[in-house]
């Protein structure tokens, strides 16, 4: 279900940077395994998020410490 009560934009994570490998694509776009956001917190990528048939990001999916990186990419903080 997508949140109609909550922008998207609060899932995402901005300023964010690569770290380590390249584990795919998407829509000719890297997946870096590490992203490292402007405050040097670490996180891993978990997935990409799904969307409704109007292409609206299912942000209710998202679980605790999870953040959005575009294009659509899921990354959780590393403990």
């Amino acid at each position: 279900m997508v949140s109609r009560s909550l922008p998207h934009e609060y899932f995402f994570l901005n300023g964010s940077r690569s770290d380590g490998p390249v584990i795919g694509h998407i829509d000719g776009k890297p997946i870096p395994a590490r992203v490292i956001d402007i405050r040097g917190s670490r996180y891993r990528f978990v997935g990409v998020v799904r969307r409704d048939r109007r292409g609206r990001l299912d942000v209710s999916a998202l679980r605790k410490n999870e953040w959005l990186v575009v294009p659509d990419l899921i990354y959780a903080a590393v403990a």
